[in-house]
């Protein structure tokens, strides 16, 4: 909504300063003396560390600095032989033991080649070594690695970022400090790995979960008192190996939040007085020819919850399929009212126009 009370409603040159002089020393040098050390580094913190040891050759005086560098940003790709990628890393940890490391970050591509015992035994050792660094940022991609215990007690995390990887069922997790938690296509022991996990995270802010088929999660609880933004998503309709699932979610300060999966059965939601923005694509599984069915009433219950907790969004966006069902809906009973939206997007395919009004009757525009 705009000043006027509106409501909307959406259908889809060279670095340096003049006065610096290039032939008056290395572009190096005017970087160092202009620049903070720690200004300096936390710039270099966001370049991948392959195009940081590539600054060496800028000046002598930088041939070393990107060991000085509190972090690691490394692919395997980017290394011809995997032992030259363990030797790097165990390198640059051991002549940093002594300092504080704000990221690591290492993406390593799934390869059946390897031993996994041997994988496991590398994975331990860093992780070992970074929390012992009070490591902030962690971002791990390594399919199917299972990351040690002693990482989800680490004090010092900020932000963790997990993919692929297997995560045990450990009687306890605790990181005061993870305010962004990231988790894509992790396999877990068990739902309860994943709950302990989210409340673990005493003043989480951030979460984002990709599901996955093989990931042992057939209910996904998240509660929490400080989350702000939840986004779920996983693969299309068509992997047929997901049965029954279910979320639900007890978070008060939720302001954003963002549904992408169209197997996904039921969404169990505590009425979200803070909403801001919702991004919905759900099908509650009437998907692969299953259809709305009016006399299933646990069903129509299910969704009427669904439509009353996210009722006080302000701004959304919202795929035809979803709408379809909430349209089959309405012709059953009442659609509950949308008061608080100002702008709403909709994706509609050619020939279902006709399906709008009554949402935005809803909606009261």
């Amino acid at each position: 909504m705009d000043e006027d009370g509106e409501k909307h409603v959406l259908t889809k040159r060279s670095s340096f300063p003049e006065s610096f002089d290039k032939n008056s020393g290395d572009e190096g040098d005017w970087v160092r003396r202009d620049l903070p050390e720690s200004l300096l580094f936390q710039v270099l913190l966001n370049i991948p560390t392959k195009d940081l040891v590539k600054t060496s050759v800028v000046s002598p005086e930088w041939r070393h600095l990107w060991r000085c560098v509190p972090g690691l940003d490394l692919d395997e790709a980017d290394f011809k032989q995997f032992h030259t990628l363990v030797s790097f890393i165990d390198s640059f940890l051991s002549i940093n033991r002594e300092s504080s490391l704000n990221k690591f970050k290492l993406r390593i591509d799934c390869n059946h080649d390897r031993d996994k015992e041997t994988n496991n035994a590398h994975m331990a050792r860093w992780i070992s070594a970074i929390v012992e660094q009070n490591v902030q940022h962690v971002d791990l991609t390594w399919l199917p690695v299972e990351v040690p215990p002693i990482l989800y007690l680490c004090e010092s995390l900020v932000t963790l970022r997990l993919c692929g990887v297997v995560l045990p069922n450990l009687e306890f997790m605790y990181l005061p400090l993870v305010k962004v938690l990231a988790l894509e296509w992790v396999i877990f022991a068990n739902e309860l790995a994943l709950e302990k996990l989210i409340s673990g995270c005493l003043v989480l802010e951030s979460l984002r979960f990709c599901k996955c088929s093989l990931d042992n999660v057939n209910v996904l609880r998240v509660r929490s008192q400080s989350l702000l933004s939840f986004n779920y998503y996983g693969p299309s309709s068509r992997d047929l190996h997901f049965k029954d699932l279910v979320v639900t979610i007890d978070a008060p300060k939720l302001e954003i939040l963002k549904l992408s999966h169209q197997v996904t059965s039921s969404f169990i939601i505590k009425k979200l007085s803070s909403l801001v923005e919702a991004n919905i694509k759900v099908e509650f599984n009437f998907c692969v020819g299953k259809k709305f069915n009016p006399n299933d009433l646990s069903k129509r219950k299910m969704i009427l919850h669904f439509l009353v907790a996210i009722s006080r969004v302000k701004n959304m966006t919202i795929a035809a399929s979803t709408l379809e069902i909430i349209y089959d809906y309405s012709r059953c009973e009442p659609v509950p009212l949308f008061r608080n939206i100002s702008l709403l997007r909709v994706e509609f395919y050619q020939d279902r126009w006709e399906i709008l009004p009554f949402f935005l009757r809803a909606a009261r525009m």
